[in-house]
């Protein structure tokens, strides 16, 4: 474990903090225009990912998003909003972080994807 001075660690906290601060900005202002730019149907879902690029030294996010008219499948490393646009309503339905833990914050769950079997191809889930 590296041990900093005390002054080198606040600096970094606060580089973090202004980097996350930034994604975060970033991430609503996208979100904010997708949910303006579709308004007419009563429900769609926005799919989500952050990626961090190694050309940018690993360190930097961007976030990708997309407004889909049918509910898109589980993707690996992203998220999905439901927007209902008759009750207002804009729900996070599932988070896959990477490493397999999947997230349904609406159902106060987490599970674990394990890797695919060798006899059968499909996943297992394991709460």
């Amino acid at each position: 474990m590296l041990i900093l001075p005390q002054s080198t660690q606040q600096q970094l906290k606060a580089q973090h903090e202004i980097a996350k601060s930034g994604l975060t900005s970033h991430f609503n202002q996208e979100l904010e225009q997708i949910m303006n730019a579709n308004q007419a149907p009563d429900r769609y879902w926005i799919l989500g990912k952050v990626k961090f690029p190694e050309n940018l030294g690993g360190k930097v996010g961007r976030v990708f998003l997309q407004a889909c008219m049918e509910k898109p499948p589980l993707v690996a490393e992203s998220f999905l909003y439901e927007v209902d646009n008759r009750r207002g309503v804009k729900t996070l339905l599932w988070v896959m972080h990477p490493g397999g833990k999947l997230d349904l914050p609406t159902l106060g769950k987490t599970l674990s994807i394990g890797p695919k079997s060798k006899k059968k191809s499909k996943r297992v889930l394991t709460a």
